[in-house]
């Protein structure tokens, strides 16, 4: 039985035939951003698609090892496989240095004046093939003992794994992943999983970054409903709350907090 007090949320279709190019398209995986690069006081980022097995296993080593409890770590083919068939989406930040040899001052927190340099929307076949043959442009030719046909890693192999790879001066400062939900009666809902910033670049409103963009994403570009997330720490619970996310009480006892966005 429906709630007559609940609000309605109905996005306005004013086009069948452009909807149901638009929502095929995204089916197909055929808009995807692949990236997104803009500055930012006085830094220059870009917000991109985790597309090469490189960029995982930096992940892997610097960011996940804190935050999960989940110990399996992919081989570069079920990588590829995972990326290419599924509704997930794993971005991460990049940093460019601006040449003056200082560490990172977040003069500003306003997201309002992040500046628009250029983006990037592929279908997802264009971006696994950039993301393999970016992954060869940084291997080290030298290494003929590799065996790209590894299915799992140990996780003491991932550090190791690295070394096969030539990534002087790539920063990666944050990672999120996105998932895109089929539901019967919107276009869209999505899920954030995984918000995680590096240690060296906290308490520097990268997370905040990230989710607005992660939004303007969702929003735009998908025109997904509805973003549910869950919230352990104070900290990112701030975040969320700037973000005008609402707080869904729930009795699970696994969910500390479950926070949804109703996009309007």
């Amino acid at each position: 039985m429906e709630n007559s007090h609940k609000e309605k949320n109905i996005p306005e279709i004013n086009n069948c035939e452009s909807f149901k190019e638009f929502y095929l398209d995204i089916l197909n995986k055929k808009k995807v951003l692949y990236k997104y690069v803009f500055t930012w006081n006085n830094y220059k980022f870009k917000f991109k698609l985790m597309s090469t097995y490189y960029e995982y296993l930096i992940i892997c080593n610097q960011m996940l090892r804190d935050v999960t409890t989940c110990n399996i770590f992919f081989g570069p083919s079920l990588f590829f496989e995972m990326i290419g068939k599924s509704f997930y989406y794993p971005y991460v930040l990049y940093i460019y240095d601006n040449n003056n040899n200082v560490p990172y001052q977040n003069t500003s927190s306003y997201i309002n004046t992040v500046q628009f340099e250029k983006s990037l929307i592929l279908n997802i076949e264009d971006i696994i093939k950039k993301g393999i043959e970016k992954n060869n442009r940084y291997f080290k030719k030298s290494n003929k003992d590799y065996n790209a046909s590894k299915t799992i890693l140990d996780p003491n192999d991932i550090y190791s794994e690295l070394q096969n790879y030539n990534l002087k001066n790539k920063k990666i400062v944050g990672y999120v992943e996105i998932y895109l939900l089929f539901h019967m009666g919107r276009c869209f809902d999505s899920r954030i999983e995984r918000l995680v910033v590096h240690k060296e670049y906290r308490n520097k409103s990268f997370g905040l970054l990230i989710m607005y963009i992660c939004i303007y994403i969702l929003k735009y570009l998908y025109y997904c409903n509805r973003c549910d997330l869950n919230v352990e720490n104070e900290i990112a619970l701030r975040i969320y709350k700037k973000l005008n996310f609402v707080n869904i009480q729930t009795e699970k006892p696994f969910i500390i907090k479950c926070y949804k966005f109703i996009y309007t």
